[in-house]
This record gives C-alpha cells, structure tokens and sequence, in this order.
C-alpha cells in the first residue's frame, strides 16, 4: 500500500497558511511587512516543511515537529529582519499554533475543503481578535468611582472622557455626568421629585436651591440643559492607582449614559489634574 504525495501542492497549502499567519502577526503586532516580503517569509517557511517532508525526517515524529518550529524563526527574520525577532517569532509561533488548530477543526472535525477552512478560520480569528480588542479599548477608559453626599455613598463605573468640556458657566468649574437612576440613592424623597421636575422642565414653585442648570452641546448635534448639583467628594481607582477629590459638580442625565450599561457616569478630563 502506498500513497501518491504532491509537493507542489503540500507547498502551495503551506504558502497560503503562512501568508495568512504572518498577515494575523501584523495585524497583532501593528507592524506590516510589505506584500513582496510576506510572499518570501511564507514561501520559505513552506519550503522548510516540504524539507521535513522530503527527507528521512518525517519518519520521526519529534524531529517534524521540531522542524516545523524552525519555520517560525525562519518567517519572523525574512518578514521583519532582526529588530524585535524574539517577539516577532513568539507572536507568529502563537498565531500559527491557533490558527492551525482552527483550520485542523474545521477540516477533520467538519470535513470542510482546504479552500473554505483556510479562509473561513482566519475570518473567524480576525473576528474574535477584533472584538476582543474593542472591548479592551473600552476598559481602558473605564475607572472605579465612589461618589459622597454627607454620609451616603454609592460606587459606580465611569468613563473618562476626553470629548466631555461640560463646565459651569460662571466659575468654570468642570462637570461630570451621572446617571439618574444613580444619584436618586444619594438624594431624599423631596429632592428626586424635585430633580425629576427639572429633568421634565417643569417650573418649581419652592425650589430647594440645591440644583442649576448647565447648558451642554453634544457631538451629534443635540443642545439643552441639564441639572446640576454639588457633591462632598469623589474617589477614583483605576489599576493600582486612586486619588479623590472634594466639592466636584454633577450634572444629571435622564437616559442612561451608556447604551450598553458598561458605565453609569462620564468623567470630566480634568479630574486627572
């Protein structure tokens, strides 16, 4: 019993693999190489798999393996040269690991053909990649706040937000945003009924003088006012590091500040200073 065995097309499987792992590695590394020098590193990394495959080294199990790992270093050199090579060579041994027990799923487990496991793999790790970058991206932003009023206090999720120039007018005094369903666990039953009446502009007839109003504009166009009031003080974490400050002005949003929910209060850059 034998089997026939094309190199050719053993080669132009892995060339296309590889093409496809270093394109991930750049995507990773935020570092692409040109088209010209992708084509070479996977075009070599596939020639030092049909060596293994040519010669008495398949017969060893270890040794192809060990093989296959010197394509990894191989591809990082032709692709990027020397600068950063270890870190070049562990991201595309790591990608090339993943995507290959991707493909190796999608065609042995799903009996998918080369040319539809190869493409559809990589679609769905760019797809998980990207998703999982956004959602570090958002996070990054994403502080841990405790907000004071006398002796109540509640903690919350907050965005720092660089887009948000909301002061008041007269001492030019930065403002945050919070929620409203938020800040009524600070406030007594008469002062929620009297921010509700401000959030609905109705007029007062016995206003408490705890709460002005700010004029905002927002990105999309969108220009009103909203209700303001004073709070003792505020602590942020984020990371290993937190700081607080006292007397901070608060702005009241009726709609929820985060569509999503992932924050209930945006900060005000200068709560950095």
């Amino acid at each position: 019993m034998y089997y026939e065995f094309y190199l050719d097309i053993y080669f132009l499987e892995n060339l296309v693999m590889n093409c496809l792992v270093l394109h991930m590695a750049a995507r990773m590394r935020k570092v692409f190489p040109s088209r010209g020098r992708t084509v070479l590193a996977g075009a070599l990394g596939a020639c030092v798999l049909c060596a293994a495959v040519v010669s008495p080294i398949h017969k060893s199990k270890a040794l192809t393996m060990l093989c296959g790992a010197a394509s990894y270093p191989v591809m990082a050199l032709a692709a990027y040269g020397k600068k950063e090579a270890v870190q070049n060579m562990a991201v595309i041994a790591g990608v090339s690991l993943i995507l290959g027990a991707i493909w190796q799923f999608l065609r042995i487990q799903l009996a998918m053909p080369f040319f539809a496991a190869v493409p559809g793999g990589y679609l769905l790790a760019c797809i998980v990649w990207d998703g999982w970058r956004r959602k570090k991206s958002r996070t990054k932003y994403i502080y841990d706040v405790t907000l004071q009023r006398g002796k109540n206090e509640i903690s919350l999720k907050a965005l720092l937000d660089s887009g948000n120039r909301l002061v008041q007018p007269v001492t030019l005094r930065p403002v945050h945003i919070v929620d409203f369903e938020q800040l009524r666990k600070l406030l007594s039953k008469e002062e929620t009924e009297e921010l509700e009446d401000l959030l609905k502009y109705r007029t007062q007839k016995t206003a408490s003088g705890k709460f002005t109003y700010v004029p905002f504009q927002s990105i999309g166009g969108g220009e009103g006012v909203l209700p303001v009031m004073a709070l003792d003080g505020i602590r942020v974490k984020h990371g290993e590091s937190a700081w607080s400050a006292k007397g901070i002005l608060v702005a009241v949003s009726k709609k929820a500040v985060s569509g999503r929910g992932e924050y209930q209060m945006i900060l005000h850059p200068r709560i950095l200073e």
